[in-house]
């Protein structure tokens, strides 16, 4: 028999590797069966991904009516999308897979509400990482225990950062890019369409060297647009009041030239290094740009890179594989891989998400100290206000009907 009112359970992820198999088998539990009913449906980017490969390769769509594409749509509207399906099917109950990762405050407001409301008819079961993602209806623990998900008493939001390792000087840099501009980007009066879509409006943002800025904006205002003519992986730069180091963007200088002056990290980049690279053979390779050795590294770039890992804390992994180690750890690598070549900027795409409270403070913990003592500008993109976060000025992309807005906060 149904519980009424329904009791929701919630399952912090921190540091446990979930996998699709242990969701399926949550969705037979016999204790949740029994208590909500048997109509369970799953809601993550697992089945979102499977209905966007159903829809690439087969043409079939089921989230969207034929004359339609689920491959055209933003984040936010392929969540919305499939959370109607689930929800015209009537379940007993959801599984929500971090429902919120990858969304704008705005669209986690709209789905928070959502959920609640949803709440009173149907049983939720949330994993989630970061505590101030917890419905308020989930008050319920569980932990995962031999591929079997059991109860665990009331929900704990306690979380405690532990310190980077214990060396507080920045490893000494190797690399120097001769004399820069005080102003390292500027962006003047740059506007930018896809065709007939204006994307961005009269952008106006300068980069001056050893600043921290929060890129922040709604999914689909443009950031990733505005970050990719920064590092050159656009063409839409090219012939447009944009000075990148001092020089105007198309005026002779190469691509690789501009990338050799940038270190850039994003949470997909963990994907690329899956083979037996070690921990000190990532971090040396940032010096080449490479994804492995190809060289045999010099005694002093073997010791800088041993100084990066005892800064991070991980001088007992050094010879661990890259592939090995915990989601953190790997962020963290990466971001000594980028820093190794001194960049004059350093760019940040969401590198505390899919993170719990704890592994996103010891992130945050590296960018301040990278921010406080080098002469590196830092751009930290996140849809969260990070606690702790020590930022100098914040731009943000206010989306209109004629191209997103940029405004210094």
């Amino acid at each position: 028999m149904k519980q009424s009112p329904r009791t929701h359970y919630a399952l912090n992820s921190s540091g446990i590797r979930i996998r699709k198999t242990d969701l399926d088998q949550l969705l037979v539990e016999d204790w949740l069966v029994a208590e909500a009913g048997n109509r369970g449906y799953l809601y993550s980017e697992t089945v979102l991904k499977h209905y966007l490969d159903l829809e690439y390769r087969l043409g079939e769509h089921t989230l969207t009516p034929a004359t339609d594409s689920l491959l055209s749509k933003s984040t936010g509207e392929r969540k919305k999308l499939l959370l109607n399906h689930l929800l015209a099917q009537k379940p007993d109950f959801l599984i929500l897979d971090h429902p919120f990762d990858g969304l704008d405050k705005e669209t986690v407001a709209v789905f928070r509400e959502q959920f609640l409301d949803l709440a009173h008819k149907t049983t939720l079961i949330q994993i989630y990482t970061r505590s101030e993602d917890l419905l308020l209806c989930c008050t319920e623990a569980l932990h995962l225990e031999n591929g079997r998900f059991k109860k665990a008493g009331t929900v704990s939001q306690t979380a405690t950062a532990a310190p980077l390792g214990k060396a507080q000087t920045i490893p000494k840099a190797l690399v120097e890019h001769g004399e820069l501009p005080d102003v390292l980007i500027a962006f003047k009066e740059v506007s930018v369409s896809f065709g007939d879509k204006q994307v961005l409006q009269a952008i106006n943002w300068e980069i001056q060297k050893g600043e921290c800025w929060q890129l922040t904006g709604l999914n689909g205002s443009g950031k990733t647009t505005l970050l990719s003519m920064i590092t050159g992986d656009s063409v839409k730069g090219y012939g447009k009041e944009l000075y990148i180091f001092g020089s105007k963007k198309g005026s002779g200088e190469s691509v690789w030239e501009i990338k050799k002056k940038i270190g850039y990290i994003t949470p997909v980049l963990t994907e690329r290094f899956d083979g037996m690279h070690t921990v000190s053979d990532m971090i040396v390779g940032g010096l080449y740009d490479s994804v492995g050795l190809y060289k045999r590294p010099t005694s002093l770039e073997r010791k800088i890179a041993a100084d990066w890992t005892t800064l991070l804390g991980l001088e007992a992994q050094a010879t661990t594989r890259f592939r090995d180690l915990a989601e953190v750890d790997k962020r963290l690598v990466l971001i000594a891989r980028a820093m190794i070549k001194n960049p004059p900027l350093l760019i940040l795409d969401e590198p505390t998400n899919a993170l719990g409270d704890r592994e996103a403070a010891l992130v945050i913990s590296l960018v301040n100290r990278l921010s406080t003592h080098t002469p590196t500008a830092i751009i930290f993109v996140s849809h969260r206000n990070e606690p702790g976060l020590l930022i100098d000025r914040e731009f943000h992309l206010k989306k209109t009907a004629t191209g997103s807005k940029g405004t210094v906060i």
